[in-house]
């Protein structure tokens, strides 16, 4: 998996993490999937939020697309640098997200992250306090008891976010009445380099809730 995952990642890792070589309108990039799971990695670059730059979060562009093509999900994820789809209103990255949704009768998304946290949980999901979960508070016990099996400690709504009202999955949530999750992982899980087995442990638990879900 090592060598696959950083493949992968050579497409973000380009410019010190600006993305591609040359100025594209491909600001991100789609997939297409064979079931009604999409997975999003709106980070996977670095970003422009106002006059700021922000760091891109490594890895969670290669672990979209390796999960994509082992689960035959959707997926999108930006591939090169622009303002920030997590942040800004009228994004065109959340308006694809949308429309794919809608053109595909897509009934889960995914939205893929990753923070320095401290040692005291592993990942965090986002749900705005339920709001965007739909009634559907059974994946989030799902993924809890996906990390216990991993031995990884997963909590709900502890990482502070800067515009719940522009996140993805409260927009994506809210204009077409699916699941949506934010999965915000340690970063140092995603230390594929030093610890594959962390970082195969995350696709395990990604993996298992996507065919949770499918199968529900």
């Amino acid at each position: 998996m090592k060598e696959e995952i950083l493949g992968l990642e050579k497409d973000f890792a380009n410019n010190n993490y600006y993305g591609t070589n040359v100025w594209t309108d491909e600001k991100f990039r789609v997939l297409s999937g064979n079931i009604p799971v999409i997975l999003s990695a709106p980070h996977a670059v670095n970003q422009l939020r106002e006059d700021n730059i922000r760091d891109a979060e490594k890895y969670t562009g290669s672990l979209v697309r390796y999960i994509s093509s082992s689960t035959s999900s959707y997926a999108i994820f930006q591939l090169f640098t622009a303002s920030d789809p997590n942040y800004d209103v009228n994004h065109n990255y959340k308006s694809a997200i949308v429309n794919l949704v809608e053109a595909n009768d897509i009934k889960f998304l995914i939205d893929l992250h990753s923070n320095k946290m401290n040692d005291s949980y592993d990942i965090d999901i986002a749900t705005n306090n339920g709001a965007t979960l739909m009634k559907r508070e059974d994946l989030v016990q799902k993924l809890i008891a996906l990390g216990e099996k991993y031995n990884l400690k997963i909590v709900e709504n502890v990482v502070a976010t800067a515009n719940k009202e522009e996140e993805i999955i409260n927009v994506v949530s809210k204009l077409c009445g699916i699941p949506c999750i934010q999965l915000v992982i340690n970063e140092k899980l995603l230390e594929t380099e030093s610890n594959e087995e962390n970082f195969q442990d995350v696709v395990n638990i990604i993996e298992e809730i996507i065919t949770y879900f499918s199968h529900a």
